[in-house]
């Protein structure tokens, strides 16, 4: 029987609020289902080859930035280079103390070599190179050369590459060489390649990048942009994929 409160009126046993035992019923159930929701939202976006635009466009412009800034040291901060000089020659030991620095392991990770060094008017001049090594058939050689007595621009457009394809893998070993053209002149590749090729090694195509205007890598030092550079860097870059995949 229900309780009496004085009043002679038996007094109905409270009952629980629907509306609350729905709440506690259903709140556990919406936190469930909405992070059920969320995980499989985010695994849709893994799965999601495509690329944010917004990312590609800060790609592009940090490669933008990266050219202009080699240009600009190699032109500018740098100094002019040429051999008849004791300044020239001093501006040339800067520009390949650059690109040392540039491809070296605390920046774009490599390790550098040094060939055997030429010498002219008193002085030793090495050939610089760093390698990509192969992980199908590292004793076929591919070499991207750029001469640095001569084309910025070409520089240029060989560290970019050096730095583009350095996260990617490649049948042959691609080998990036900065070699002082004027000591090689008349028999370029006859002397270049014993130096920089190892025993066993064997030599598959050499690649030179084109300056701006159609020009090889010997083009003149104009006053070329990052922006110009770019697309250069880009076709080049695939010309060496290309090249490293052909067997």
């Amino acid at each position: 029987m229900a309780p009496d409160y004085g009043d002679g009126i038996p007094e109905e046993r409270s009952r629980p609020n629907p509306v609350w035992k729905i709440a506690m019923v259903s709140a556990p159930a919406f936190l469930l289902l909405s992070t059920a929701w969320a995980l499989w939202i985010w695994w849709k976006k893994s799965q999601d080859d495509s690329v944010d635009p917004r990312l590609a466009l800060v790609s592009v412009a940090a490669e933008v930035e990266e050219l202009e800034d080699s240009l600009h040291k190699l032109s500018q901060v740098l100094g002019p280079r040429d051999w008849e000089s004791v300044e020239g020659r001093i501006n040339m030991r800067r520009a390949i103390a650059f690109i040392d620095g540039t491809l070296s392991p605390r920046n774009y990770g490599f390790a550098v070599r040094k060939g055997e060094q030429l010498a002219h008017a008193g002085e030793r001049w090495p050939t610089v190179w760093v390698d990509l090594v192969g992980v199908g058939d590292p004793m076929r050689i591919l070499l991207v050369n750029a001469a640095y007595d001569r084309s910025d621009a070409a520089i240029a457009l060989v560290l970019a590459v050096a730095r583009d394809l350095r996260d990617e893998e490649f049948g042959p070993t691609i080998r990036f060489v900065f070699h002082p053209a004027q000591l090689y002149r008349g028999q370029a590749e006859e002397k270049l390649l014993p130096e920089i090729l190892g025993k066993n090694e064997l030599h598959s195509v050499t690649l030179v990048p084109e300056g701006p205007g159609g020009g090889t890598g010997s083009a003149p030092r104009g006053p070329w942009s990052g922006a110009q550079l770019k697309p250069l860097a880009d076709a080049f870059a695939q010309r060496v994929r290309e090249s490293a995949s052909v067997r």
